[in-house]
């Protein structure tokens, strides 16, 4: 069959291969030209002034990775039939990056920290295009591009809306999953979209990077009906946020906002709260903020596959594959032979010997330094206001005068008895003075000495070589758990080879692309939420947990799996990529063993210098903390001395009690404690309880968390 003859620029071209196909036409290769492709227009609408104005804009070379129209094609009777664009190759959808399950495949080497550089790279791309003056309007995920290096192309650039002199071309579709609060529901064929409205877009795809998929307005719902996504986008259900209660919780094993950068979290309560319809983050704002949380990223203690924000609290992907039973990052090797890499930290490594040293290393009994003050005597306050009895010299004459009548005159009893008892009764008076401003005064006394007590722990460091030795304890137990789960995981990966065939041949299929009755974005947008993108995440038992996924609902989906399953053919003999799975095995296992071998080699000589420094401190007299402790022995006397109960405080660090001659101190470190202070939680409104952070940014810092966590992830400052 001849190829159709196609002109651009005067010059004839012969159309190549079609390469994809869409609802407004089709993409081809032009023979002999390898670095561009044409798209021919099949609809009714072929755009003919829009594309020569994008042309005539030049915008192909104002945005490079943006595959905008760089010439018109013609047929050789001189009639539009497309135009000719940037061929985007070695790129794949962004949908086949964040999704967990093709990430697999078609990103083995991705990490957190290259879906933090991706998601960089398509904020730049927005950036570029709003730069050369136009909006995008459907913005999502499909028409977003990305390579195996992070470099992204953003395709469909001929619905853009654009604007000349004389014209204003619109954006004439959009998909409700990633469209703004403001314009749900409207019809987009007579809608000026701003780059406000694409920063809600962007918001939307860089949140379904950085969260593995989720959409920020998917969740649990707490009561009643599950609305719609696009009615929890239109009544800004933000299920993340910290600060307003949507009536729902994000879905389980799902990070907090967070477990993210302070700042990040700003801008995507910005984007989706009502703040948002006058001005969201811009796409340059996003950047500076990937930017900079890609330098806060360090490799996770116990997983080194994992990378996390530096004073994030606990790794939110180790949490994540804990409770959804799922792996989310694989360790990577190029195609070809695996070679084993030597470990020369392995060769002199004894960890007997090793946690002998590190026991030998004291940590002091006392976590507060020993004070020599003597017992105070009480204050003028408390002697003042103690309790003063006086007699009454009118009382005590009316009861002597009554006893001398009853003997004389002992008929009236009656009268004299009453007066007897009145006049002795009130032979003394007593007046208590207001005890109030010294109980006041201890809890004033107490709540100093327990701030003071925290920040001298966390000066000197004795909270960091108590977490330290913790650490220590649990690294040296991970160790041996390591070392002897190497031959129990390849045993039992040989052991189930059928099934592992069979997950890996179901991941190959990915749900987004499959045309699944009944499943259309909304209710993709919601399977991805929870966890469920391939073919090998379906089951009837998973799919009945997710919101709007019934019986019915779920049966083309189940229907889906069973078809392709059908198509599943084991390979008896050891195939090549089960051999690269048993390496990946053993190189996972060395690089736990590797990490964990720095940890405790490294820990011990940190435990020695913070023992020491802990000791130094010790030996020495604080005079803040010794002014503090003065104070609330004083207060303490006082209360004593009048017979007053230690009023209970809700500071978690007991009080020091200790004498002259024994010298001694105790104390505990503070630990997470409830308070009968009722604090609501912001997202769902329950009582909140009082817990201690124990690393991250807030290390040794008390704030509030929800009563119903990990189910709801709010937090309070205290």
């Amino acid at each position: 069959m001849k190829a159709e003859e196609v002109f651009i620029d005067g010059k004839s071209y012969k159309l190549g291969k079609r390469i994809g196909k869409g609802g407004e036409g089709e993409i081809f290769l032009l023979d002999g030209t390898p670095s561009i492709a044409l798209k021919r227009y099949t609809g009714k609408d072929p755009k003919e002034a829009k594309i020569s104005a994008m042309v005539e804009m030049a915008l192909a070379q104002k945005s490079p990775n943006v595959a905008f129209p760089v010439s018109i094609a013609r047929s050789k009777a001189g009639a539009f039939i497309g135009f000719v664009m940037k061929l985007v190759s070695d790129h794949m959808p962004l949908h086949d990056l964040y999704s967990p399950g093709s990430r697999k495949i078609h990103f083995p080497q991705a990490d957190f920290r290259f879906l933090v550089r991706s998601a960089a790279n398509i904020a730049r791309a927005v950036a570029s295009v709003h730069q050369s003056g136009c909006v995008i309007g459907d913005i999502n995920h499909s028409s977003m591009l990305v390579s195996s290096k992070g470099t992204v192309a953003l395709i469909d650039a001929d619905s853009f809306q654009i604007a000349t002199k004389t014209n204003q071309f619109l954006c004439k579709v959009g998909v409700p999953e990633y469209t703004p609060p403001e314009l749900q529901g409207q019809n987009f064929s007579s809608i000026l979209r701003t780059s406000n409205h694409d920063s809600f877009g962007l918001a939307i795809v860089i949140f379904q990077i950085l969260f593995m998929g989720r959409h920020p307005f998917v969740g649990t719902v707490r009561t009643g009906d599950i609305p719609p996504l696009h009615e929890n986008i239109k009544g800004f259900r933000y299920v993340y946020s910290d600060r307003r209660n949507v009536g729902m919780d994000q879905p389980p094993g799902t990070p907090s906002i967070k477990d993210f950068s302070n700042n990040l979290s700003e801008l995507f309560e910005t984007a989706f709260s009502k703040i948002g319809v006058v001005k969201r983050p811009d796409a340059l704002e996003w950047v500076r903020a990937l930017e900079d949380l890609e330098k806060t990223l360090v490799k996770c203690d116990v997983n080194p596959l994992h990378f996390l924000p530096g004073d994030t609290s606990e790794c939110p992907w180790c949490e994540m594959e804990n409770q959804l039973f799922t792996i989310l990052f694989l360790p990577y090797f190029p195609s070809g032979p695996i070679v084993e890499g030597r470990d020369p930290g392995a060769l002199n490594f004894n960890l007997d010997q090793l946690w002998q040293r590190i026991e030998s290393i004291a940590i002091p009994a006392n976590s507060i330094p020993k004070f020599s003050s003597p017992k105070p005597n009480p204050s003028a306050s408390a002697i003042a206001a103690k309790p003063q009895q006086s007699e009454s010299s009118n009382s005590l004459i009316v009861a002597i005068g009554s006893m001398v009548a009853l003997i004389g005159l002992p008929q009236l009893f009656f009268i004299w008895l009453p007066l007897i008892y009145w006049g002795f009764s009130k032979e003394k008076t007593t007046t208590t003075p207001d005890q109030t401003p010294l109980i006041n005064v201890y809890k004033a006394a107490e709540r100093r000495w327990a701030d003071d007590l925290s920040n001298w722990q966390r000066r000197t460091g004795i909270l960091d070589l108590l977490a330290l030795k913790e650490e220590l304890i649990q690294a040296k137990t991970s160790y041996r758990l390591v070392l002897s789960s190497e031959q129990t995981e390849i045993q039992n990966y040989k052991v189930d080879r059928r099934n592992k065939q069979l997950i890996s041949f179901l991941d190959g299929f990915n749900i987004a692309n499959a045309d699944i009755k009944g499943i259309g974005p909304s209710k993709l947008a919601v399977l991805a939420s929870y966890g469920v993108d391939t073919a090998a995440d379906i089951s009837l038992k998973k799919l009945l947990t997710i919101p709007g996924f019934g019986q019915e609902t779920s049966k083309p989906l189940v229907n889906w799996r069973a078809s392709i399953e059908q198509r599943f053919v084991f390979q008896q003999n050891e195939t090549e990529s089960e051999r690269q799975e048993i390496a990946r095995i053993k190189a996972t296992i060395h690089l736990k063993l590797a990490n964990l071998r720095g940890r405790l080699t490294g820990g011990s000589a940190n435990l020695l210098n913070l023992s020491q420094r802990v000791k130094t401190a010790l030996s020495q007299t604080d005079t803040a903390l010794k002014m503090a402790n003065d104070n609330l022995q004083q207060a303490k006397v006082d209360l004593e001395f009048l017979n007053i109960a230690i009023p209970t405080t809700s500071q978690t660090t007991s009080i020091q009690t200790q004498s002259p001659a024994s010298n001694r101190s105790t104390s505990t470190i503070p630990t997470a404690s409830s308070s009968s202070t009722k604090v609501s939680c912001p997202r769902c409104g329950t009582n909140m309880v009082k817990r201690l952070a124990k690393k991250g940014r807030n290390s040794g810092s008390y704030f509030w968390g929800c009563g119903r966590f990990p189910v709801c992830k709010g937090t309070r400052p205290l």
